[in-house]
């Protein structure tokens, strides 16, 4: 087949206009509620959301646009081996189960509105500020990757009528409405209704794959016309596979608004379900467009660089050229549109919650109102709106290469989350250094296009020196009034509703051996390092043996983080003790 845009008429524009009135519904709603009385409702929903919205929303602003058009266009390109794809979506939420937990501790110990709070109280103002430019940087990196995704999709699927930078302002002003009236809460509930919709859309593409002739016939294609997307790749490719993976397992949680979306949560069993659930949803979500990917690759061969980003509309437009009708793609067309307005409505949200109350009152006029600083981040929001509008216009990247950025350089933030939730033994001054050491790091490599061994990214090596320094530098100085200041404060990490009749002591999964074994284990299956050339054989629907090894080692991976809910335990029930997290690291 040709790739052909086609215009799917009237029944995109009434779903999606259906779909965009609910959404400004909702944000109306939250806003005649009187939602955003105070900082606390506006920015964290008073920490009353449940796991069914939470998991849902962190569904729905992890998988984007982005998600939908530019990893299925990246595995298109890299073939098979682009199973780091659902491998590192699954570590995200493994990433996690490592920070999340301390820090919703805390937040109710400490009354946290952002995770910014957390470090401020945590270090100081210095690194607060710092870590906060990292967070901002990814965080607006993955707002704008919407915009590329929805205009692709619109000016495809309105065959060309409706130009790609028309499709993004409108896109962007419904976003304004929306998140400007309703508040954190307005968004949550709002990307929740979006999660649905696209786990739905998410089930139609199968039903587009069977229907353009099955996933095993292109296959079949892929291995007459590009064997190299099936075969084991290369040594330097798989330690690039291996850097993808732990770039996302700890970038992923230091993203703002996937920590906000936690903050939302009010108790750990909440917590441990919305995990439960986000596991195997995460896995589905990864796996069913890595296929579609591939598949893709057996339909159109010869795309390439921001050609192959369009993949998705592509089918949608071969499934109307063999009569399949309008509604499905529509349907699936909607799936992607609520994945980019849910990333880009949740992203806009936090970014500009982080300059109005984490930069603004926080740094500039600490005395400001509540309804003040509430009206500053719907300044900023509309700030945001334009600079997103101003690079997304005239698009000359692919939406793959802007994600590896923003993690680049998002990473140097990780170390403070990591190693500050947990020890108290780490310090601001060298926390500072770490991060300044780092950000050269990779700004250096990546800047100067280093090739680094194994083809590790250029945030990892930033990563590695940044830790080194921050932890290294910490223990070097010893114990101080910081330290003692840092171990009350930590003494909360592991104990829910602190001070109150349900008070209860955990033992975090982070905190057991067991779970850095299993860690171990699952990362070292994820990559075929261990493969013989014979598994290049075909097996079950023209895949390759080691593939399905590979698939093995994700589903494994899925079912670990259930296992990390399983042992997050109360600590009566692990070891009949009450030592705080924080008295053990500091030994």
């Amino acid at each position: 087949m040709e790739p052909q845009t086609v215009s799917l008429g009237w029944y995109i524009v009434a779903l999606t206009a259906v779909a965009l009135a609910v959404m400004l519904g909702i944000g109306w709603y939250s806003y005649r509620k009187s939602v955003g009385a105070d900082l606390d409702d506006f920015f964290s929903a008073s920490k009353s959301l449940g796991f069914i919205v939470i998991s849902l929303s962190i569904f729905a602003d992890s998988y984007s646009g982005n998600s939908f058009l530019g990893y299925s266009a990246a595995t298109y390109r890299s073939g098979a081996w682009f199973l780091a794809y659902p491998q590192f979506m699954v570590a995200g939420v493994i990433g996690a189960l490592i920070i999340a937990p301390p820090l919703v501790n805390l937040g109710q110990k400490w009354n946290y509105t952002s995770p910014i709070d957390y470090l401020e109280h945590r270090f100081d103002s210095r690194v607060a500020f710092v870590a906060l430019l990292f967070m901002i940087w990814g965080t607006f990196i993955q707002f704008t990757e919407q915009f590329f995704a929805m205009g692709y999709l619109g000016e495809v699927a309105s065959g060309g009528l409706v130009p790609y930078q028309a499709v993004i302002v409108i896109f962007g002003l419904v976003i304004l409405a929306y998140v400007g009236l309703g508040g954190f809460r307005g968004t949550a509930l709002s990307a929740a209704v979006q999660g649905a919709l696209m786990l739905f859309a998410l089930f139609l593409m199968l039903v587009l794959v069977g229907t353009l002739g099955g996933f095993s016939a292109q296959i079949t294609t892929i291995w007459q016309t590009a064997p190299s997307k099936l075969t084991l790749p290369s040594t330097s490719t798989m330690g690039g596979w291996y850097s993808i993976v732990i770039l996302v397992l700890l970038g992923l949680p230091t993203y703002l608004h996937i920590q906000q979306f936690y903050l939302g949560i009010d108790n750990a069993a909440d917590l441990k379900t919305t995990f439960r659930l986000q596991a195997p949803i995460f896995f589905f979500a990864a796996i069913t467009l890595w296929g579609l990917g591939l598949f893709g690759a057996g339909i159109f061969p010869g795309l390439s660089g921001v050609q192959a980003d369009q993949l998705v509309p592509y089918l949608l437009g071969a499934y109307v050229n063999t009569a399949g009708g309008k509604l499905l793609p529509s349907l699936i067309s909607l799936g992607v549109i609520m994945a980019t307005l849910s990333t880009a409505g949740a992203a806009v949200m936090v970014l500009s919650m982080a300059v109005a109350k984490d930069t603004y009152k926080r740094f500039v006029n600490p005395d400001a109102s509540d309804a003040r600083v509430i009206w500053m981040s719907r300044a900023f929001l509309a700030v945001f709106l334009a600079l997103a509008l101003a690079i997304a216009f005239t698009p000359d990247s692919t939406i793959w290469s802007w994600t590896k950025l923003k993690f680049e350089f998002l990473l140097q933030a990780t170390p403070v989350f990591l190693f500050g939730l947990y020890s108290a033994r780490v310090k601001s001054t060298p926390a500072l250094a770490g991060m300044f050491v780092g950000c050269a790091t990779a700004v250096g490599l990546y800047a100067a296009g280093v090739s680094i061994p194994f083809d590790l990214s250029a945030g990892i090596v930033g990563l590695v020196l940044n830790s080194a320094v921050f932890v290294g530098w910490s223990y070097a100085s010893g114990r101080d009034a910081e330290t003692e200041r840092a171990r009350d404060i930590l003494e909360y990490n592991s104990i829910e509703f602190p001070g109150e009749p349900q008070e209860a002591e955990y033992v975090l999964p982070a905190q057991r051996k067991v779970f850095w074994v299993g860690l171990a284990v699952v990362l070292a299956l994820l990559v075929p390092w261990y493969a013989p050339e014979s598994w290049n054989a075909q097996a079950a629907f023209g895949l390759p043996i080691w593939v399905w090894v590979i698939l093995g080692a994700v589903i494994l991976e899925t079912l670990f983080v259930v296992f990390g809910t399983l042992i997050w335990r109360e600590r009566g029930d692990v070891d009949g003790t009450r030592t705080t997290a924080a008295a053990s690291s500091d030994d």
